[in-house]
Formats: structure tokens, C-alpha cells, sequence
């Protein structure tokens, strides 16, 4: 999986994640001399590195918060290249070669019959398989919803194939979801969970309801493009058990000390961080349009005067570097220490409302939908104080079956706050909320919709770089990957 020199490393950083939970056994292993990573650290660190990766928080890498960017939820004070779309590629070596990579060395040490009895004394062989597949489907999900066809099939193979194929992208959501349907039969909820499970803590049952809800939305995403594939895989979701309160949701769990924080934080505030990223004027705005309750917990009033003044968005850099920080709204406390956001409550039922509304599933679209602004409003701690039925009775907000899309990709935008790729791929596939392009874009660019491949394939993986651009349009941003239908 890595070179044995990197195991170090990855061992280190894990035991570091890892020993903050009391809840994980001792292991008796000699973390000065490994021969074979065990695998709780292997999950404890996937889970880490994924997050980072996914929700745009790892400061080490390409990702740092671009997608929080492309949806204008914020935008740089100093430096506005990203909302102004300027550069175009973006790596995915950490995807590959960490998270995704650990959770493969997971399900080949469980499927080797000469490790998997050893294997088993940290969980059974079936459960450690399983929530490593459904991790691996998150994960491949996001990256494919990135850059459209990548290496799928031929990937995770390390020395075996330096340079792998790209599979198209249908074909990688038809793999995802029988891979989904197989970790769903797998798991055994009578049989020891994982250990190193710092999102569930081992509870079997909530990865299976993971599971189905990760199969809703992937059943979503393919409304345009396949829509009776879609009402068959989201039936199936439904009736198989997705997520059903907000206890339920799925994070995970930064702790208030190092090294374990939430990266926002530590950006921010540890070591000499500085405030450069700003809720923008577009979400502010927005949330003030809606007279939304939100806005008090996303975003903190300025220093000088006390509004809600957002940050313009996808200006020069000269034009946003001459607002004085006292000027404009910054995060609050909550977003700085919030969890990591993988899944939640509010999007499950805004997702239900749409296929209710599609007659894909049985129940009213009009419940759901108000059912996941409320469970949105609770999750974010709206104080009981607020009239949440007045909220709801607002023309701008209250349902109509005629205007659905707009409905919910409005309310979705507001949902997945923190949760930026998946905010940006419900953008794509709904087109809504009616988001405007950048006023200084780079070149005249529109917001993207997708990234460019890594420099490095072009020079190390030609042929199949040039087979996956001939098939699926231009290494450019404005190019659509496959659900993304005009």
C-alpha cells in the first residue's frame, strides 16, 4: 500500500488520533519496529485523512477549502485567485495514496487467509470489510463528482499498475452501488465491530443506515442522466433504512486539543493563523433575503459596527484586501469547532422530498421538505425561540410542487453548509440556488464544473489521460462529467 518508509508516518499520526478516544482497546504492538500496520490505525487514520480531504479542510494540500469557495458559502480576504477560478487542475494523490489506499489494505488484509485470522482479534473479518467499502464508495464518490472519469478499477494496485485507466464515470457509480449493496449484506451486527471507528465507535447498525443513505444520494445524483436506474436505487435506499433523526448524522468527532481540532480552527487561531477566509456577501445576503436563523450561527457580526456584512466575492485581490478584517463577518465558534460533516439528518429528507415529489417513493414531498428545514434548523442549535412555522410560511421558502428544484436546491445550499462538495455537485445536478459567476473571473470563466486532472497524468499516464479527455470533453473546468446534463 505505501513504501514501508512512509509507515512511520502514517503510524504516528494515527496512534496520535487514535489514543485521544478512551474508548479503544490497548494493542500490543511495537509501533518502533511494524512489519504490518494493524488495522484500527489504518481505519482511525482513512476516516482522518478522508475528511480532511473531502470537506476541504487539510491545509497540506490542493483542496484547502476550494469547493467552500466555488459555492460562495467563502471567500478569501488576501488572495481571490480560487472564487476568480484561476487555476484549473487539482491533485488527488492525497485521496488516493492515503485514505482510499488504507481503507484497500483494510479489505486485503481481512480477505488474506493467511492475515485475516490476526486480523480478527480487532473486529470481524466481515465488519472491517464492510465499513471500509462503504468509506471507500464516500470517498470514490467525491473524487469522481471532482474530475468526472478517474482510475477506478485499476487504482488502489500501488506497484502493480503505475499507470491505470480511467474508468468512465456511469460505470463507476453502477460499481459504487453494488459495492454499497455487498457492504450492506456484509455487515454482521451480532459479530465484534471494527476497532479504530472513530465516526460510529463500532455501532454496526448506523453504518448500515449509513450505507442506504449514501445509496440515496448516489441514487440522486443519477436523476438526470438515468432516471429509472435513480428510482430504483433510492426506492431501495428508502426501504432499506436511511438515516431517520439527527442522532443518527454522521460526523466526525474533532476534539477541542491537539493535534485532534478541527483544521478550521487551527488555521485560524493556532500558531499565528490568520482570519483570510470570510463568509461571503452572496451567502450573507442570501441568508437575509430568508430571514434565516442560520445566519447568526454561521457567520459572526463585524468588529466595527456590529452588522453582517459579507466579504465581496470573487473580486481582485485589490479590491478585497482593501476591506479592513473589522470589516466584514467571519465565522462563529461553532462552525470553527464544528465536526466533521459527512452526512446528515436535514439532507436525507430533502433528498426524499425530491423523489417524493418524482413519485419515486411513497410519502408527501411537502413534509419532507419542511421536516428537513426543521432538522437543519436543530442540528445548527436555532434557539426554540424562533418561529420555525413562520420561517416555513414565507413565499421564498414555503413549498410548491411547481418550483421543486428551486425549493430544495435552495434549502440543500443552506443544509450543507460545511459540506462543500457535496453543496457543489447539488448545484450542478439541480441548478440552484441561482448562484452568478465570479465579477473578475479568471479569463471570463464560469463557476466550474469540475476540476482538471493532476499536471502529473498528462506527463506519466498520457495514454490514459488522452482516452479519458477524447471520451469525456476538454480538461477544462466548464466541461460536464456524466450526471452533469445541460
Amino acid at each position: 500500500m505505501k513504501k514501508l518508509t512512509s509507515v512511520l508516518f502514517v503510524l504516528a499520526a494515527s496512534i496520535a488520533l487514535y489514543g485521544c478516544y478512551d474508548h479503544f482497546e490497548e494493542i500490543n504492538t511495537d509501533p518502533n519496529n511494524p512489519t504490518e500496520v494493524p488495522t484500527p490505525y489504518l481505519l482511525a487514520n482513512a476516516q482522518r485523512e478522508l475528511v480532511q480531504e473531502v470537506l476541504g479542510m487539510d491545509s497540506n494540500t490542493g483542496h484547502t477549502n476550494w469547493a467552500m469557495q466555488y459555492v460562495q458559502y467563502w471567500s478569501n480576504t488576501l488572495y481571490t485567485e480560487t472564487t476568480r477560478y484561476q487555476t484549473v487542475e487539482a491533485d488527488w494523490s492525497s485521496f488516493y495514496n492515503e485514505g482510499l489506499a488504507d481503507l484497500q489494505e483494510i479489505i486485503n488484509i481481512n480477505s488474506d487467509p493467511e492475515r485475516m485470522g490476526k486480523a480478527s482479534q480487532y473486529g470481524s473479518n466481515s465488519n472491517q470489510i464492510a465499513v471500509a467499502e462503504i468509506l471507500q464508495v464516500w470517498g470514490f464518490h467525491n473524487v469522481t463528482d471532482i474530475w468526472g472519469d478517474v482510475p477506478y478499477t485499476d487504482a488502489l494496485k500501488a506497484s502493480e499498475n503505475f499507470a491505470p485507466s480511467y474508468d468512465r464515470q456511469e460505470e463507476i457509480y453502477d460499481h459504487m452501488i453494488g459495492k454499497l449493496n455487498s457492504a450492506i449484506s456484509r455487515i454482521e451486527e451480532s459479530e465484534r465491530a471494527p476497532e479504530g471507528d472513530l465516526i460510529f465507535e463500532g455501532n454496526m447498525s448506523n453504518w448500515k443506515t449509513f450505507a442506504h443513505s449514501l445509496k440515496l444520494r448516489l441514487g440522486m445524483r443519477l436523476s438526470e442522466v438515468a432516471p429509472a436506474k435513480a428510482e430504483q436505487v433510492v426506492s431501495e435506499a428508502v426501504q432499506g433504512g436511511v438515516i431517520s433523526s439527527i442522532e443518527v448524522n454522521v460526523y466526525f468527532p474533532y476534539l477541542t486539543s491537539s493535534p485532534n481540532f478541527n483544521p478550521w480552527y487551527h488555521e485560524a487561531y493556532v500558531e499565528g493563523g490568520s482570519f483570510n477566509l470570510a463568509v461571503t456577501n452572496t451567502a450573507i445576503d442570501r441568508l437575509k433575503a430568508y430571514d434565516d436563523p442560520r445566519l447568526y450561527v454561521f457567520a459572526a457580526p463585524s468588529v466595527d459596527g456590529g452588522e453582517y456584512t459579507g466579504i465581496p466575492y470573487g473580486v481582485e485581490s485589490g479590491v478585497a484586501s482593501a476591506y479592513d478584517n473589522a470589516e466584514v463577518s467571519f465565522h462563529t465558534d461553532v462552525v470553527y469547532n464544528s465536526p466533521g460533516r459527512i452526512m446528515n439528518y436535514s439532507e436525507v429528507l430533502l433528498l426524499q422530498a425530491e423523489a417524493a415529489e418524482r413519485d419515486w417513493i411513497s410519502g408527501d414531498a411537502a413534509t419532507f421538505y419542511e421536516q428537513g428545514i426543521r432538522a437543519s434548523m436543530e442540528e445548527w442549535s436555532v434557539p426554540d425561540t424562533f418561529d420555525i412555522d413562520a420561517y416555513l410560511q414565507q413565499n421564498i421558502v414555503a413549498y410548491d410542487p411547481a418550483s421543486y428544484r428551486q425549493k430544495i436546491g435552495n434549502q440543500l445550499w443552506f443544509a450543507l453548509y460545511t459540506q462543500p462538495l457535496e453543496t457543489w455537485a447539488e448545484w450542478r445536478r439541480l441548478g440552484y440556488p441561482d448562484l452568478q459567476p465570479a465579477p473578475d473571473a479568471f479569463r471570463g470563466r464560469d463557476i466550474p464544473r469540475r476540476r482538471g486532472y493532476p499536471n502529473s497524468e498528462s506527463d506519466l499516464n498520457r495514454e490514459n489521460y488522452n482516452a479519458a479527455i477524447d471520451r469525456q470533453g476538454p480538461d477544462e473546468m466548464s466541461t460536464r462529467i456524466w450526471w452533469d446534463s445541460e
